[in-house]
């Protein structure tokens, strides 16, 4: 195959979106099952904690993308968003080159029992934790906080454990805080 019509395959198989945007899962599911295999961001992102709204609306495409087995490539920077946490997400590419290495698949994930979730971490390759905790209230907080949200008062000590564990990024500061349940929870796009 000529590399032209290599390009030309790569790109019928990437779905362009604009960053600002925010499809629903349903909407990552469909391209996924109409033979997508990824979403192109069209311009460079920044990702400032100065701009949490935009920066968690963003986070979440990444985490529900990687959800429905969809990648996403992107240029851009992180500015006052830790890296940590989000190494088992697509990264941002600088000139080409991603901030950490692609994942190859999933590495943080949920996946919810009758009254317990099951959380598997392997961002960190020496350390693969598999944690099996109670519904109430750690389940609880992964599902509320899947999208985007401003922390409830009663949630403040059970998101605080969640984020001290990596599996909760807050953004922001007083008035405009969001949190953001940062596991994939998988959709299998079947049709």
């Amino acid at each position: 195959m000529s590399e032209r019509a290599s390009a030309t395959r790569r790109s019928t198989l990437l779905a362009r979106h604009d960053p600002d945007e925010s499809p629903t899962r349903d909407t990552l599911a469909s391209h996924a099952r109409h033979g997508m295999r990824g979403l192109l961001i069209e311009r460079p992102v920044r990702l400032a904690a100065a701009e949490p709204v935009a920066a968690a609306r963003f986070l979440h495409l990444l985490v529900e993308a990687a959800g429905v087995g969809l990648r996403v490539y992107w240029e851009g920077t992180l500015d006052g968003v830790p890296a940590g946490p989000l190494r088992h997400l697509d990264p941002p590419r600088q000139n080409g080159t991603p901030l950490w290495p692609v994942p190859p698949g999933p590495l943080l994930t949920v996946r919810r029992g009758p009254d317990f979730v099951t959380v598997e971490d392997m961002r960190d390759p020496g350390a693969h934790r598999r944690s099996t905790v109670p519904d109430q209230p750690y389940g609880e907080l992964l599902r509320r906080y899947a999208v985007p949200t401003a922390p409830r008062p009663p949630d403040r000590r059970g998101l605080a454990e969640l984020e001290a564990r990596g599996l909760v990024l807050r953004l922001g500061g007083p008035g405009e805080e969001l949190c953001l349940a940062l596991p994939v929870r998988f959709a299998y796009a079947r049709s």
